[in-house]
Order: structure tokens, then sequence, then C-alpha cells
């Protein structure tokens, strides 16, 4: 049986790779930058899915720090870059994308990631090759939870919003999809914070990337 959705927009950061040790290393290396305390990866996740400035601003200021962000995101940026391609995919991604790909289904990404990070991280990890769209934090004036940036990626594949669908594993997901009146998906792992997966009526949750193909 062929896949029901002719497109899936991907969430990145706990959905198709886990990017938060990554992403801590980058984040403690700025606050040891600015001699500041740094944090465990606990607390770190739980400031992902906003982008990078938000990230980087909850840091600065649980750690006390009231220095202007615009001054901290250069140096963020730089360790940002040299960390991103770390994150590894979680178990079943690369073969889920794979067969979808091969059923003829346009596959993007929607992230808050800066963009130029989405790239190299994609091509580090071996699945660059199965996307057609891809839209970062900067891309497009809006970002998730807006809906906008799903909406663009379904203008590009020239699929209706009704018929795509929106895999992710946060509220910010699950808004964007809202927004966009986008059917969701939600999976189980990656950084859902307080998020009550079975309450905002998605399609499904699934335990494992490889069950997004059982559905029908």
């Amino acid at each position: 049986m062929s896949f029901p959705y002719p497109l899936v927009i991907f969430d990145l950061d706990g959905t198709l790779v886990d990017s938060a040790p990554a992403i801590a290393r980058a984040v403690n290396r700025t606050l040891t930058d600015w001699k500041l305390r740094n944090y465990d990866l606990a607390q770190i996740t739980g400031w992902i899915g906003e982008g990078s400035r938000q990230l980087i601003t909850y840091a600065m200021r649980a750690a006390g720090s009231e220095v202007d962000i615009d001054a901290v995101m250069p140096g963020f940026l730089k360790h940002y870059g040299e960390t991103a391609p770390d994150g590894q995919a979680y178990p079943g991604v690369e073969d889920t994308l794979a067969t979808l790909h091969g059923q003829g289904v346009q596959l993007a990404v929607c992230t808050n990631k800066p963009e130029q990070f989405v790239r190299p991280l994609l091509q580090a990890r071996g699945l660059l090759q199965y996307f057609d769209g891809i839209v970062g934090g900067d891309t497009l004036p809006e970002r998730k939870p807006s809906g906008v940036p799903l909406l663009h990626l379904c203008a590009q594949a020239g699929v209706e919003p009704r018929d795509a669908l929106m895999v992710g594993d946060s509220e910010i997901d699950a808004l964007s999809a809202h927004n966009a009146g986008v059917p969701l998906v939600l999976v189980r792992y990656g950084y859902h914070k307080s998020l009550d997966l079975d309450a905002v009526g998605a399609v499904a949750v699934i335990e494992t990337m490889p069950e997004l193909l059982q559905l029908h």
C-alpha cells in the first residue's frame, strides 16, 4: 500500500536527530566564554525548540547574565557550527526516509535551527539526499509555531496543506501544524517537555520512526 500523504514535513531536533548533546556543548562553551556556570544536558534540553537566539537567551539569563544577546550570538553561532554535525539520527530514521522517498513521497524539513546548520547536519548523517525542501528558523520572516513555514513547503511541493503531514515532537510543532491546517504525527521520544502528546489531536503518536510507515 502506498503512503497516504504525498508530502511529509519533519521537524529536525528531537524528531529526526538527537541533537541535544551537541547543542548542550555549544551552549556550555558559550557560557564558559562569558565566565558563567555550565548546565547539564537535561536543563539545556528543556530550552531547545524556539530557535538558537531564544536558546542562548534562556541560558544566559539562567546563569544570571544580563549581557546584550547580540554580543553573545556570534560566539554561540561559532560553537553551534562546530558541534551541530555531531547530532545522531534516531533509530530507524534513515530506513524510514529511504522507504518514503522510494515510494515517491516528497520529504521536507521544517526546523527552528538556523538554516546554515541544517544541511551540514543532514549531510553528516547521510540524510540530505532524501529531502526536497528545507526551511530553517531564519529562512522566512516567520518560523514555527507560525503556520507560514509549513504552508511555504506545501506550496513549494504543490500539495494542499490538508494532504501534507507534519511529523514532530513538541508543542511548537503541534501549534505550527494546527496553524497551517496540516495533519500531525508526534513521536514519543524527543524534546516534548510537558506536552501531553495524546491530547493535541494528532493523527498518530508513534514510539519509533518506522511506525510512520504503518499509517493508512
